[in-house]
Order: structure tokens, then C-alpha cells, then sequence
């Protein structure tokens, strides 16, 4: 070996990617549910439009009922729960987590809501540090903000010692009034994200939580740890994103499939995605638009079928998210080239799906 020859000992860590984790579990569920009612001005929003709120407002009553109308409008105040059930592993039993949230520092607690529910109101570090701790000029500038709503202005001038109680109340109060439809809904959560811990062995951590979450992805920053999907029905059709400690949090809507009573149906998109490629003049359009972009007219000529017929075959290429259509000048078709690998993959994760889900029970046991 000359003297000129490079030599290079590289000790830098080579990209694995984020860990992307799949998670469902009532607790999760009760604080989205928790989120979804502090937007209650907004019920048209939902898929199950005023049927949720005219359940928590016909079964809430007394102490209850009047906490829950003070939080209305503090939906972001509870998403920090997700991150410290998480923590604490406290998933399974909301009854656990609101001990676990009663015996924590009430410094700690308020600091965390203080950081995490959007409600800084231009507070610096040592501001929301003071606010946490109780100083009244701290808690006085941090709801002097016109849109800090009534439900985060009652927790912070509430005494420090007893905010614990206070939210430990309210989770287990409001746990009671939807605790039959969170158990009703737990079984579609688990197929779904049984599904997506399949899909996210063979998919980059981007491209997983664009699935998921039906077009939603992120930019990879330095200080993320890692992924954490959690499907539920109460938000539907919403995706909701917050984090916990570099751990970025995508709660997204579980997917129509996973609502159908028959656990062994397989998804809807994928049904869609075979179906589309099940027919020869289908694949002869996919062969062609491989080449480059084409116009309606172009694959018409190339598939020998009039421009109705083919547009037709092209929309159900389309729904299936095999072809882009691009609309400018004119109209032109292309391949989505990163879908056909796909169409293995999401197969292989139905087909997959009733192993992944032993073993996803055999580790909840474990976790347990």
C-alpha cells in the first residue's frame, strides 16, 4: 500500500432510520377523546358528527359535567397525556394511568401541560418554569393571552398541590361516561395497527406514517428518537401530531376496513389495488406509462380502445394509487413508480397479519 493511498477509519454511525413503534391502547383513546371534546365547536368536523358529544353531554352530570364545559375549547392541553402514558407505561388501564398522574411532582405536571399544550403565551424558559412552580406574576402573564381558554387559565391559578387530583378526577370521571364506546372501538384499533406493524417491517419510516395517515409525512430532524403511530376512531378523519421527548406522535383514523365486523376482510385498498391490476389492458397502460408521461389520447392509440373506455381504466388505476394525473397545459398520466414495489408488500402484511398479531400479544404479556 503506497503512501498516497487513502486510508479512511470511519466512525461515524451509519443511518438505521427511526424506529417506527405501532401502539393502541384505551388510555390513548380516552385522551383523544379528551382532545376531540375541547374542540366541541367544531363537531361537524367529525365522521360520527354530534353522536359523541350527545353522548358525554347526556351521561355527564354534576362536578363532571361542569369540568368538561370548562375544557371545552383545550384540545391541545391533553395531547401531552399520550407521551407520559407512554412513559410511564401505564397503557392498559386508564384507572393506573390517573394514579400515575396523581403521584407525579405537581411542579412537573404543570411544566409538561405549560410546554406542551400550545399555551406558552410568549412565556420564556424561566417564565414557564415559575408559571409551573405557582408564581402568580408567571401564571398571571401566561393567561393574559386573549386566546388562552378558560379550562388552561382554571388549571394554572388552580394550587399547584392539587392538579393531579384534578386531572386524575377528570380522566377517570370522563372514562366512565365513554368507557363502553372505547371498548367497542378497541377491537378495529387492533386490527389496524396490527396491519401497520407489518407494513412498517419493509417500509422507510416516512413512507409508513404517509400511509397511515393517508398523505401526511415529515422531514427528518436531528433530535428525533423515533415514531409512534396510534390509530383511533374518535378523531376520524383527522390526524393528529404532537411529540414527547424527540418522539414524534402521529395519532391517525383507523381505516374504514378495520370498522367492518368481519376481522378477516381484507383492507379495502387493497382489494381496490389488485383489482386494478387484474385486467391485461390495465397492465399494458402500466407497461406504456413506465416510458414517461402520456396524454389520454397517447394511451388510447397504444391500447387500441376508445378515449372513454381508456379514461375509465385509467380513473381505476388511479383510485387504486398506481397513476398521477397531472393538470396543467394538459392533461398527462404517469406511473407512481413507488407504488408497484408496494403492491408485494401490502399483501405479504394482510397475508402476515393474523402472525403479526399473535406475537403482538405474546409482547403485551410480556410488557405486562
Amino acid at each position: 500500500m503506497g503512501a498516497d493511498t487513502p486510508r479512511v477509519r470511519d466512525f461515524t454511525t451509519p443511518d438505521q432510520g427511526l424506529p417506527v413503534l405501532v401502539e393502541t391502547s384505551p388510555v390513548y383513546e380516552l385522551v383523544l377523546s379528551l382532545f376531540v371534546w375541547g374542540t366541541k365547536a367544531e363537531t361537524t368536523d367529525y365522521d360520527s358528527g354530534t353522536e359523541f358529544f350527545d353522548l358525554v353531554e347526556s351521561h355527564a352530570t354534576g362536578d363532571l359535567a361542569d369540568e368538561l364545559n370548562v375544557m371545552v375549547g383545550c384540545d391541545a392541553l391533553w395531547l401531552p397525556l399520550i407521551g407520559l402514558a407512554r412513559e410511564a407505561k401505564k397503557l392498559d388501564s386508564v384507572g393506573e394511568f390517573a394514579e400515575f398522574v396523581q403521584s407525579m411532582d405537581p411542579i412537573v405536571l404543570r411544566r409538561v401541560l405549560i410546554d406542551g399544550a400550545c399555551h406558552k403565551g410568549g412565556l420564556t424558559d424561566e417564565e414557564a418554569a415559575a408559571a409551573a412552580a405557582g408564581d402568580p406574576d408567571a401564571v398571571a402573564k401566561a393567561v393574559s393571552d386573549p386566546q388562552v381558554e378558560a379550562g388552561f387559565r382554571s388549571l394554572l391559578e388552580t394550587d399547584p398541590s392539587g392538579i393531579g387530583h384534578r386531572i386524575a378526577s377528570l380522566l377517570i370521571g370522563f372514562n366512565e361516561v365513554i368507557e363502553q364506546h372505547i371498548s367497542d372501538a378497541m377491537p378495529a384499533l387492533r386490527r389496524d395497527a396490527d396491519e401497520k406493524r407489518s407494513l412498517a417491517r419493509s417500509m422507510r419510516p416516512q413512507r409508513i406514517v404517509e400511509t397511515a395517515t393517508n398523505g401526511v409525512t415529515f422531514e427528518m430532524q436531528a433530535h428525533m428518537t423515533g415514531v409512534l403511530l396510534i390509530p383511533s376512531k374518535v378523531i376520524r378523519p383527522w390526524t393528529v401530531m404532537s411529540s414527547h421527548e424527540g418522539l414524534q406522535i402521529f395519532a391517525y383514523s383507523v381505516a374504514d376496513e378495520h370498522l367492518n365486523a368481519d376481522p378477516d376482510a381484507p383492507p379495502g385498498y387493497l382489494v381496490e389495488l389488485y383489482k386494478a391490476l387484474g385486467d391485461e389492458r390495465r397492465l399494458k397502460m402500466l407497461s406504456f406509462l413506465s416510458e414517461g408521461d402520456r396524454s389520454l389520447m397517447e394511451v388510447a392509440e397504444h391500447v387500441d380502445l376508445a378515449k372513454s373506455t381508456t379514461h375509465h381504466h385509467l380513473r381505476i388505476l388511479r383510485s387504486a394509487g398506481l397513476v398521477r394525473v397531472t393538470v396543467g397545459v394538459n392533461k398527462s398520466y404517469s406511473l407512481r413508480a413507488d407504488r408497484v414495489p408496494e403492491a408485494a408488500r401490502l399483501l405479504d402484511a394482510y397475508l402476515t397479519t393474523p402472525i403479526q398479531a399473535a406475537s403482538a400479544a405474546t409482547a403485551e404479556e410480556q410488557w405486562s
